[in-house]
């Protein structure tokens, strides 16, 4: 597994190459999620609408901020399903059928 680099190398990385500092985290991010027993294809895909949404920031603040909402919305998810479980497990989709327009 890569080795996370100590914090001012980080800091250094983020200011003078933002692109290798981008590569590591894709590179950890890959290297943990290959590590999964299981929900690999759930963390692929968290990972890859992350960084969509993080490609899409213009500072870094502004990616920090993107980032903790997401960690806090799936945090809070996971937490409503763990205190009732009953209730995710009873939820059914509704299959709208698409109409054909008429011509």
């Amino acid at each position: 597994m890569t080795e996370l680099p100590d914090f001012d190398t980080l800091m250094w990385l983020a200011q003078h190459q933002p692109e290798k500092l981008d590569r590591l985290q894709q590179t950890l991010s890959n290297e943990l999620i290959a590590e999964s027993d299981s929900n690999q294809e759930q963390l692929r895909t968290i990972n890859t609408h992350l960084r969509q949404r993080l490609a899409r920031c213009n500072n870094p603040y502004h990616r920090c901020i993107i980032t903790i909402r997401m960690m806090r919305n799936k945090f809070s998810a996971l937490a409503t399903v763990l205190e009732n479980p009953e209730s995710y497990r009873n939820q059914k989709a509704e299959i709208i059928p698409l109409r054909r327009k008429s011509v």
